[in-house]
Protein backbone atom coordinates (compact mmCIF):
# COMPACT_ATOMS: atom_id res chain seq x y z
CA UNK A 1 0.00 0.00 0.00
CA UNK A 2 1.25 3.22 -1.01
CA UNK A 3 2.01 5.83 1.64
CA UNK A 4 -0.26 8.68 1.63
CA UNK A 5 2.25 11.49 1.15
CA UNK A 6 0.18 14.35 3.16
CA UNK A 7 -0.37 12.46 6.23
CA UNK A 8 3.52 12.45 6.88
CA UNK A 9 3.74 16.75 5.73
CA UNK A 10 1.18 17.36 8.81
CA UNK A 11 3.06 14.97 10.58
CA UNK A 12 6.65 16.62 10.04
CA UNK A 13 4.74 20.15 10.23
CA UNK A 14 3.17 19.24 13.80
CA UNK A 15 6.42 17.98 14.81
CA UNK A 16 8.43 21.11 13.75
CA UNK A 17 5.43 23.30 15.85
CA UNK A 18 6.08 21.39 18.85
CA UNK A 19 10.58 21.72 18.61
CA UNK A 20 9.90 25.10 17.21
CA UNK A 21 7.45 26.54 19.44
CA UNK A 22 10.05 25.12 22.91
CA UNK A 23 12.97 27.24 21.42
CA UNK A 24 11.79 30.35 20.04
CA UNK A 25 12.61 33.36 22.31
CA UNK A 26 11.41 33.11 25.86
CA UNK A 27 8.62 35.85 27.45
CA UNK A 28 9.54 38.68 24.85
CA UNK A 29 7.31 37.83 21.41
CA UNK A 30 3.53 38.74 21.27
CA UNK A 31 1.65 36.72 23.10
CA UNK A 32 -0.05 34.33 20.62
CA UNK A 33 3.58 32.82 19.55
CA UNK A 34 2.82 30.89 23.08
CA UNK A 35 0.35 28.84 24.51
CA UNK A 36 -2.47 30.72 25.37
CA UNK A 37 -2.55 29.57 29.00
CA UNK A 38 1.28 30.09 29.51
CA UNK A 39 1.61 33.70 28.23
CA UNK A 40 4.61 36.04 28.25
CA UNK A 41 6.31 37.09 30.48
CA UNK A 42 6.66 34.78 32.82
CA UNK A 43 4.94 31.88 31.39
CA UNK A 44 3.09 30.70 34.53
CA UNK A 45 0.24 28.36 33.75
CA UNK A 46 -3.31 30.29 33.84
CA UNK A 47 -5.84 28.05 33.50
CA UNK A 48 -8.76 30.77 33.32
CA UNK A 49 -7.07 32.08 30.29
CA UNK A 50 -9.44 30.47 26.89
CA UNK A 51 -9.12 30.02 23.52
CA UNK A 52 -7.00 28.50 20.62
CA UNK A 53 -3.73 29.38 18.80
CA UNK A 54 -1.75 27.74 16.21
CA UNK A 55 1.25 26.69 19.26
CA UNK A 56 -2.07 25.11 20.85
CA UNK A 57 -2.89 23.09 17.41
CA UNK A 58 0.34 21.25 16.87
CA UNK A 59 -0.03 18.70 19.56
CA UNK A 60 -3.85 17.56 18.62
CA UNK A 61 -2.73 17.68 15.01
CA UNK A 62 -0.10 15.22 15.83
CA UNK A 63 -2.76 12.59 17.67
CA UNK A 64 -4.87 12.98 14.22
CA UNK A 65 -2.04 11.85 12.14
CA UNK A 66 -1.69 9.25 14.93
CA UNK A 67 -5.45 8.30 14.35
CA UNK A 68 -5.23 8.34 10.35
CA UNK A 69 -2.28 6.07 10.31
CA UNK A 70 -3.47 3.36 12.11
CA UNK A 71 -5.50 1.79 9.25
CA UNK A 72 -2.69 2.54 7.10
CA UNK A 73 -0.36 0.37 8.90
CA UNK A 74 -2.22 -2.54 9.49
CA UNK A 75 -4.15 -2.92 5.96
CA UNK A 76 -0.47 -2.54 4.70
CA UNK A 77 0.49 -5.16 6.72
CA UNK A 78 -2.42 -7.50 5.86
CA UNK A 79 -1.10 -7.03 2.37
CA UNK A 80 2.17 -8.12 2.61
CA UNK A 81 1.81 -11.22 5.58
CA UNK A 82 -1.96 -11.30 5.90
CA UNK A 83 -4.37 -11.68 9.02
CA UNK A 84 -3.38 -12.48 12.13
CA UNK A 85 -5.21 -11.76 15.25
CA UNK A 86 -2.71 -13.13 17.47
CA UNK A 87 0.31 -12.04 16.00
CA UNK A 88 -1.42 -8.22 15.92
CA UNK A 89 -2.46 -8.10 19.64
CA UNK A 90 0.76 -9.04 20.21
CA UNK A 91 2.70 -6.11 17.98
CA UNK A 92 -0.13 -3.75 19.97
CA UNK A 93 1.43 -4.23 23.01
CA UNK A 94 5.15 -4.25 21.65
CA UNK A 95 4.75 -1.13 20.20
CA UNK A 96 2.54 0.58 23.00
CA UNK A 97 5.55 -0.35 25.57
CA UNK A 98 8.11 0.69 23.21
CA UNK A 99 6.51 3.99 23.29
CA UNK A 100 5.94 3.80 27.25
CA UNK A 101 9.40 3.31 27.62
CA UNK A 102 10.83 5.78 25.05
CA UNK A 103 8.73 8.44 27.10
CA UNK A 104 11.13 7.55 30.08
CA UNK A 105 14.32 6.82 28.26
CA UNK A 106 14.11 10.84 25.74
CA UNK A 107 14.01 12.50 29.39
CA UNK A 108 16.59 10.72 31.79
CA UNK A 109 19.02 10.48 28.77
CA UNK A 110 19.63 14.06 28.90
CA UNK A 111 22.47 15.45 30.59
CA UNK A 112 21.71 17.19 33.94
CA UNK A 113 21.88 21.13 34.21
CA UNK A 114 26.13 22.06 35.44
CA UNK A 115 28.64 19.00 33.67
CA UNK A 116 29.90 21.82 31.13
CA UNK A 117 31.24 21.05 27.74
CA UNK A 118 31.22 16.91 28.44
CA UNK A 119 26.86 17.55 28.40
CA UNK A 120 27.70 17.51 24.72
CA UNK A 121 29.13 14.15 24.34
CA UNK A 122 26.77 12.48 26.84
CA UNK A 123 23.90 13.55 24.90
CA UNK A 124 25.31 12.07 21.65
CA UNK A 125 25.46 9.31 23.59
CA UNK A 126 22.05 8.86 24.07
CA UNK A 127 21.32 9.72 20.90
CA UNK A 128 23.17 6.74 19.88
CA UNK A 129 21.55 4.35 23.20
CA UNK A 130 18.55 5.39 21.50
CA UNK A 131 19.69 4.88 17.79
CA UNK A 132 20.67 0.70 18.83
CA UNK A 133 17.01 0.95 20.65
CA UNK A 134 15.07 2.06 18.22
CA UNK A 135 16.27 1.76 14.65
CA UNK A 136 14.02 -0.22 12.31
CA UNK A 137 15.50 -4.11 11.91
CA UNK A 138 17.54 -3.76 14.54
CA UNK A 139 18.87 -6.92 16.14
CA UNK A 140 18.38 -8.41 19.47
CA UNK A 141 21.91 -8.01 19.88
CA UNK A 142 21.80 -4.37 19.41
CA UNK A 143 19.13 -3.37 21.32
CA UNK A 144 20.22 -5.06 24.20
CA UNK A 145 23.28 -2.91 23.66
CA UNK A 146 21.13 0.33 23.60
CA UNK A 147 19.59 -0.13 26.66
CA UNK A 148 22.90 -1.55 28.10
CA UNK A 149 24.51 1.66 27.40
CA UNK A 150 21.28 3.81 28.11
CA UNK A 151 21.00 2.30 31.54
CA UNK A 152 23.96 2.95 32.26
CA UNK A 153 24.13 6.65 30.96
CA UNK A 154 21.68 6.63 33.57
CA UNK A 155 23.45 5.55 36.49
CA UNK A 156 26.22 8.20 35.60
CA UNK A 157 23.39 10.74 35.92
CA UNK A 158 22.81 9.87 39.13
CA UNK A 159 25.04 8.26 41.18
CA UNK A 160 27.70 10.64 39.98
CA UNK A 161 26.31 13.96 39.00
CA UNK A 162 23.48 13.34 41.83
CA UNK A 163 20.47 13.41 39.24
CA UNK A 164 16.78 12.60 40.47
CA UNK A 165 15.48 9.18 38.78
CA UNK A 166 11.93 8.96 39.30
CA UNK A 167 8.81 8.24 37.64
CA UNK A 168 8.07 11.86 37.41
CA UNK A 169 10.54 12.59 34.65
CA UNK A 170 8.93 11.30 31.32
CA UNK A 171 7.67 12.66 28.30
CA UNK A 172 4.50 14.08 29.15
CA UNK A 173 3.60 13.93 25.08
CA UNK A 174 5.25 10.67 24.09
CA UNK A 175 3.13 9.31 27.74
CA UNK A 176 0.40 10.60 26.24
CA UNK A 177 0.68 9.45 22.74
CA UNK A 178 1.81 5.49 23.93
CA UNK A 179 -1.84 5.18 25.85
CA UNK A 180 -3.91 6.99 22.58
CA UNK A 181 -2.03 4.25 20.40
CA UNK A 182 -2.98 1.19 22.74
CA UNK A 183 -6.74 2.48 23.32
CA UNK A 184 -6.75 4.00 19.62
CA UNK A 185 -5.32 0.64 17.65
CA UNK A 186 -7.56 -1.62 19.71
CA UNK A 187 -10.90 0.76 19.08
CA UNK A 188 -9.78 0.68 15.70
CA UNK A 189 -9.59 -3.33 15.03
CA UNK A 190 -12.65 -4.05 16.78
CA UNK A 191 -14.55 -1.27 14.57
CA UNK A 192 -12.42 -1.65 11.96
CA UNK A 193 -15.66 -2.77 9.32
CA UNK A 194 -18.39 -0.77 10.69
CA UNK A 195 -18.50 2.91 10.87
CA UNK A 196 -21.42 1.87 12.74
CA UNK A 197 -19.86 0.75 15.50
CA UNK A 198 -16.92 3.19 15.07
CA UNK A 199 -19.37 6.33 15.98
CA UNK A 200 -20.66 4.28 19.23
CA UNK A 201 -16.82 3.59 20.39
CA UNK A 202 -17.06 7.59 20.01
CA UNK A 203 -19.64 8.28 22.16
CA UNK A 204 -18.87 5.91 24.71
CA UNK A 205 -15.48 8.42 24.75
CA UNK A 206 -17.39 10.93 25.29
CA UNK A 207 -19.94 9.54 27.39
CA UNK A 208 -17.01 8.02 30.23
CA UNK A 209 -15.39 11.76 29.53
CA UNK A 210 -18.33 13.37 30.63
CA UNK A 211 -18.96 10.95 33.62
CA UNK A 212 -15.37 11.44 35.11
CA UNK A 213 -16.30 15.37 34.90
CA UNK A 214 -19.87 14.81 36.31
CA UNK A 215 -18.31 12.74 39.47
CA UNK A 216 -15.26 14.80 39.91
CA UNK A 217 -12.84 11.56 38.79
CA UNK A 218 -10.71 13.29 36.39
CA UNK A 219 -9.50 15.50 39.44
CA UNK A 220 -9.10 13.23 41.69
CA UNK A 221 -7.02 10.91 39.09
CA UNK A 222 -4.64 14.32 38.43
CA UNK A 223 -4.42 15.18 41.70
CA UNK A 224 -3.18 11.50 43.14
CA UNK A 225 0.37 11.51 42.18
CA UNK A 226 0.61 7.83 42.69
CA UNK A 227 -1.56 7.70 39.94
CA UNK A 228 -1.56 10.64 37.71
CA UNK A 229 2.32 10.10 36.82
CA UNK A 230 1.47 7.65 34.40
CA UNK A 231 -2.84 7.35 33.59
CA UNK A 232 -4.90 10.27 33.70
CA UNK A 233 -7.84 11.17 31.90
CA UNK A 234 -6.43 13.27 29.08
CA UNK A 235 -5.53 9.61 27.67
CA UNK A 236 -9.19 9.22 27.17
CA UNK A 237 -10.19 13.17 26.62
CA UNK A 238 -7.71 12.97 23.90
CA UNK A 239 -9.45 9.95 21.87
CA UNK A 240 -12.29 12.49 20.98
CA UNK A 241 -9.45 13.61 18.44
CA UNK A 242 -7.71 10.01 17.27
CA UNK A 243 -10.93 7.90 17.04
CA UNK A 244 -12.93 10.16 14.09
CA UNK A 245 -9.10 10.26 12.76
CA UNK A 246 -9.37 6.19 12.10
CA UNK A 247 -12.51 7.05 10.16
CA UNK A 248 -10.57 9.34 8.01
CA UNK A 249 -7.47 6.92 7.44
CA UNK A 250 -10.05 4.34 6.04
CA UNK A 251 -12.22 6.45 4.06
CA UNK A 252 -8.19 7.56 2.56
CA UNK A 253 -7.51 4.30 2.12
CA UNK A 254 -10.72 3.40 -0.41
CA UNK A 255 -10.17 6.45 -2.53
CA UNK A 256 -6.02 5.43 -2.54
CA UNK A 257 -7.21 1.95 -3.61
CA UNK A 258 -9.95 3.53 -6.41
CA UNK A 259 -7.00 5.92 -7.22
CA UNK A 260 -9.01 8.99 -7.07
CA UNK A 261 -7.49 11.22 -4.72
CA UNK A 262 -6.11 13.57 -7.55
CA UNK A 263 -7.23 17.13 -7.56
CA UNK A 264 -8.02 18.48 -10.91
CA UNK A 265 -7.38 22.03 -11.24
CA UNK A 266 -10.18 23.39 -13.02
CA UNK A 267 -11.25 27.01 -12.81
CA UNK A 268 -11.08 29.21 -10.08
CA UNK A 269 -13.49 27.60 -7.73
CA UNK A 270 -11.53 24.61 -7.25
CA UNK A 271 -9.16 27.46 -5.70
CA UNK A 272 -11.37 28.80 -3.73
CA UNK A 273 -12.56 26.23 -2.00
CA UNK A 274 -9.49 24.84 -1.01
CA UNK A 275 -7.63 27.77 0.13
CA UNK A 276 -11.25 28.42 1.44
CA UNK A 277 -10.33 25.65 4.11
CA UNK A 278 -7.16 27.50 4.92
CA UNK A 279 -9.12 30.68 5.87
CA UNK A 280 -11.43 28.90 8.18
CA UNK A 281 -8.79 27.47 9.95
CA UNK A 282 -7.12 30.91 10.07
CA UNK A 283 -10.63 32.48 11.27
CA UNK A 284 -11.22 29.49 14.00
CA UNK A 285 -7.60 30.56 15.92
CA UNK A 286 -8.12 34.05 15.53
CA UNK A 287 -12.01 34.64 16.96
CA UNK A 288 -11.57 31.97 19.82
CA UNK A 289 -7.98 34.15 20.93
CA UNK A 290 -9.77 37.21 20.47
CA UNK A 291 -13.16 35.60 22.28
CA UNK A 292 -14.94 36.80 19.53
CA UNK A 293 -17.16 34.11 20.31
CA UNK A 294 -20.68 34.60 18.70
CA UNK A 295 -19.02 36.18 15.10
CA UNK A 296 -16.82 33.25 15.60
CA UNK A 297 -19.75 30.91 15.31
CA UNK A 298 -22.07 32.51 13.00
CA UNK A 299 -18.92 33.07 10.05
CA UNK A 300 -17.40 29.67 10.62
CA UNK A 301 -21.26 28.19 9.93
CA UNK A 302 -21.87 30.23 6.76
CA UNK A 303 -18.37 29.86 5.81
CA UNK A 304 -18.57 26.34 6.08
CA UNK A 305 -21.78 25.98 4.58
CA UNK A 306 -20.67 27.69 1.73
CA UNK A 307 -17.67 25.71 1.02
CA UNK A 308 -19.69 22.61 1.23
CA UNK A 309 -21.27 23.98 -1.80
CA UNK A 310 -18.69 24.48 -3.63
CA UNK A 311 -16.81 21.10 -2.69
CA UNK A 312 -20.29 19.09 -3.63
CA UNK A 313 -19.56 20.68 -7.15
CA UNK A 314 -15.85 20.71 -7.74
CA UNK A 315 -14.14 17.77 -5.37
CA UNK A 316 -17.46 15.70 -4.37
CA UNK A 317 -15.24 12.25 -2.89
CA UNK A 318 -13.37 14.77 -0.43
CA UNK A 319 -17.24 16.12 0.88
CA UNK A 320 -17.26 13.24 3.71
CA UNK A 321 -14.22 15.05 5.11
CA UNK A 322 -15.61 18.48 4.76
CA UNK A 323 -18.88 17.36 6.67
CA UNK A 324 -16.66 15.72 9.47
CA UNK A 325 -14.60 18.60 9.88
CA UNK A 326 -17.53 21.19 10.10
CA UNK A 327 -19.64 19.08 12.43
CA UNK A 328 -16.43 18.81 14.60
CA UNK A 329 -15.51 22.75 14.38
CA UNK A 330 -19.64 24.10 15.14
CA UNK A 331 -19.50 21.37 17.58
CA UNK A 332 -16.93 22.15 19.09
CA UNK A 333 -17.46 26.23 19.22
CA UNK A 334 -21.02 25.42 20.18
CA UNK A 335 -20.35 23.53 23.04
CA UNK A 336 -17.97 26.02 24.83
CA UNK A 337 -20.93 27.88 25.99
CA UNK A 338 -21.30 24.95 28.30
CA UNK A 339 -17.93 24.91 29.48
CA UNK A 340 -15.77 27.08 31.35
CA UNK A 341 -14.30 28.12 28.11
CA UNK A 342 -11.62 26.25 25.32
CA UNK A 343 -8.85 24.95 27.26
CA UNK A 344 -5.87 22.67 26.75
CA UNK A 345 -5.26 22.23 30.22
CA UNK A 346 -7.42 20.70 31.72
CA UNK A 347 -8.96 19.31 28.36
CA UNK A 348 -12.27 20.57 27.10
CA UNK A 349 -14.60 19.25 24.82
CA UNK A 350 -14.39 21.88 22.72
CA UNK A 351 -10.75 22.17 22.44
CA UNK A 352 -10.97 18.03 21.65
CA UNK A 353 -13.65 18.50 18.67
CA UNK A 354 -12.23 22.22 17.33
CA UNK A 355 -8.92 20.44 16.71
CA UNK A 356 -10.49 17.99 15.17
CA UNK A 357 -12.04 18.98 12.58
CA UNK A 358 -9.49 22.07 12.30
CA UNK A 359 -6.96 19.48 11.46
CA UNK A 360 -8.91 17.63 8.85
CA UNK A 361 -9.17 20.90 7.29
CA UNK A 362 -5.13 21.53 7.09
CA UNK A 363 -4.89 17.81 6.08
CA UNK A 364 -7.25 19.05 2.52
CA UNK A 365 -5.22 21.92 1.92
CA UNK A 366 -1.87 20.36 2.06
CA UNK A 367 -3.02 17.62 0.00
CA UNK A 368 -4.53 20.58 -2.53
CA UNK A 369 -0.99 22.12 -1.95
CA UNK A 370 0.47 18.81 -2.73
CA UNK A 371 -1.10 18.27 -6.10
CA UNK A 372 -0.68 21.89 -7.04
CA UNK A 373 2.72 22.52 -6.59
CA UNK A 374 4.63 18.84 -6.52
CA UNK A 375 8.19 18.12 -5.76
CA UNK A 376 9.01 21.21 -4.11
CA UNK A 377 11.52 21.33 -1.19
CA UNK A 378 9.69 22.13 1.49
CA UNK A 379 7.23 19.09 0.66
CA UNK A 380 10.40 16.90 0.95
CA UNK A 381 11.62 18.26 3.79
CA UNK A 382 8.21 17.80 6.10
CA UNK A 383 7.41 14.36 4.38
CA UNK A 384 10.73 13.22 5.54
CA UNK A 385 10.62 14.26 8.82
CA UNK A 386 7.46 13.21 9.35
CA UNK A 387 7.97 9.30 8.16
CA UNK A 388 9.95 9.50 10.78
CA UNK A 389 8.72 11.16 13.67
CA UNK A 390 10.88 9.60 16.51
CA UNK A 391 14.18 10.67 15.11
CA UNK A 392 12.39 13.95 14.42
CA UNK A 393 11.00 13.88 17.75
CA UNK A 394 15.04 14.01 19.43
CA UNK A 395 16.88 14.83 16.92
CA UNK A 396 17.27 18.61 17.68
CA UNK A 397 18.02 18.11 21.66
CA UNK A 398 19.91 15.05 21.44
CA UNK A 399 21.77 15.48 18.32
CA UNK A 400 22.08 18.99 16.48
CA UNK A 401 22.13 21.46 20.20
CA UNK A 402 24.93 19.08 21.01
CA UNK A 403 26.68 18.99 17.72
CA UNK A 404 26.17 23.24 17.84
CA UNK A 405 27.83 23.04 21.16
CA UNK A 406 31.11 20.50 20.35
CA UNK A 407 31.61 22.79 17.30
CA UNK A 408 30.99 26.16 18.96
CA UNK A 409 28.23 27.24 16.48
CA UNK A 410 26.31 27.93 19.40
CA UNK A 411 27.97 30.72 19.89
CA UNK A 412 27.43 32.20 17.00
CA UNK A 413 23.55 30.51 17.55
CA UNK A 414 23.35 32.92 20.51
CA UNK A 415 24.87 35.71 18.85
CA UNK A 416 21.95 35.53 16.56
CA UNK A 417 19.28 35.97 19.20
CA UNK A 418 19.64 39.52 20.68
CA UNK A 419 17.06 40.35 23.69
CA UNK A 420 16.01 42.98 22.04
CA UNK A 421 15.38 41.88 18.87
CA UNK A 422 12.99 39.23 19.58
CA UNK A 423 12.33 38.26 16.36
CA UNK A 424 15.41 37.40 14.73
CA UNK A 425 15.66 34.93 17.56
CA UNK A 426 12.79 33.37 15.72
CA UNK A 427 14.35 33.07 12.34
CA UNK A 428 17.16 31.61 13.67
CA UNK A 429 15.10 29.25 15.88
CA UNK A 430 12.98 29.03 13.01
CA UNK A 431 16.17 27.80 10.59
CA UNK A 432 18.12 25.69 13.14
CA UNK A 433 14.20 23.29 13.02
CA UNK A 434 13.92 23.43 9.86
CA UNK A 435 17.72 21.91 9.25
CA UNK A 436 16.78 19.69 11.77
CA UNK A 437 13.96 18.21 9.86
CA UNK A 438 15.92 18.54 6.52
CA UNK A 439 18.54 16.29 8.23
CA UNK A 440 15.72 13.95 9.67
CA UNK A 441 14.32 13.42 6.09
CA UNK A 442 17.83 12.81 4.31
CA UNK A 443 18.17 9.48 6.80
CA UNK A 444 14.54 8.68 5.51
CA UNK A 445 15.26 8.72 2.01
CA UNK A 446 17.79 6.87 2.96
CA UNK A 447 15.56 4.27 4.32
CA UNK A 448 17.19 4.67 8.01
CA UNK A 449 13.80 4.68 10.30
CA UNK A 450 13.11 4.36 14.15
CA UNK A 451 10.14 2.49 15.05
CA UNK A 452 8.56 1.84 18.49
Amino acid sequence: MKRFITLDTLRGLSIFGMIFSGIIPYGTLPAWMYHIQSPPPDHMMDPTRFGLGWVDLVFPIFIFCMGVAIPFSFRARWERHGQDRVKEMKEIAERFLMLLVFSFLCVLLRPPYGIGYGAYFLSLAGFASLWFIYAKNSTPIKRTIGFLAATALICVYHFVFKAPVSFFKRDIIILLLAFLYLFGSLIWYVTRDSAKWRLIAFLGVVAISLASKATGFDGWVYNNKYISWLLNMEQINFLMILVPATWVGDRLIVLQKEDNLGIQHKGWLTHLVFWGLAAVVVWVCVSSYNRWLLAGKLVSLVTLAGLIFLMSKRAPRFLPFLFLAGLLILSGLWMEQFEPGLTKVPCSFSYCFVSGGVAILLLLWLHYLSETFPQRFFWNVFSGAGANPLISYVAHGLFIAPLMGITYINTLYRWARPVSYPWIGTLSSFLVVLFTMWLVSVLTRKRIYWRA
